[in-house]
């Protein structure tokens, strides 16, 4: 019996193709948000173009909601390139990432249709708990001792820490949504150079990792 176990715990293909799946419908969904606006009889065609300058909030938002579902993705992979195996808590918990990304084309469409305190508010707490499950994710894979046997301490630290930097970001922008929407708007701004720093500081303990595993005696 104990067998079927071991191989169920190393198979995973079908995990990956249904959180490819989903994220990819959801970053589909986005842009059938969008919708064409409709010029009312006698205007003329120039009208459009002011039109479509009026709806500068729902391409916005798709393209940060592209971005950062994207930006998701990319952590989600990096997660299981550095797994070895799983088990039914980490299938689980990538349910529950899964779950709030399917959510986040609604909190998107929220956010378009009512972008002022409340709005800004409910798609920075959804993009914050996807970001926290992400994170939950990782930290319960390493404590488990799931990731590859590689890797260092500082590495999963760090790892770590870059899950964290988009929901602590959206997190605090609830926050400020309270008082000033606009400022919370525009502190998500914040979420690609901390990214960007984070992600340099992983590749280079990632390459250190490397150095210092070469240079070990077989």
């Amino acid at each position: 019996m104990a067998l079927p176990f071991r191989l169920e715990s190393t198979e995973t293909d079908r995990l990956l193709a249904l959180s490819d799946g989903v994220i990819a419908i959801a970053i589909t969904l986005l842009v059938l948000e969008i919708h064409v606006p409709t010029i009312p009889a006698g205007n003329p065609a120039a009208v459009l173009s002011a039109v479509l300058a009026q709806q500068w909030h729902e391409f916005f938002a798709y393209v940060l909601s592209f971005l950062v579902i994207g930006l998701y993705w990319v952590l989600h992979r990096r997660v299981f390139v550095h797994i070895d195996r799983h088990n039914r808590g980490v299938l689980w918990l990538n349910l529950v990432f899964l779950l709030f990304v399917a959510f986040l084309p609604y909190a998107t469409s929220v956010f378009v249709t009512y972008p002022g305190q409340f709005g800004v508010a409910f798609y920075a707490g959804v993009q914050a708990l996807t970001g926290f499950s992400l994170t939950l994710l990782w930290g319960y894979a390493s404590r488990k001792h799931l990731v590859e046997a590689g890797l260092g301490s500082r590495t999963v630290e760090i790892q770590a820490a870059r899950f964290l930097v988009s929901p602590l970001v959206f997190t605090l922008s609830a926050i400020v949504a309270m008082v000033d929407p606009t400022l919370a708007i525009a502190s998500w701004l914040l979420l690609f150079p901390l990214n960007a720093v984070f992600e340099s500081r992983l590749v280079t303990s990632l390459e250190d990792s490397s150095v210092e595993s070469e240079n070990q005696p077989h």
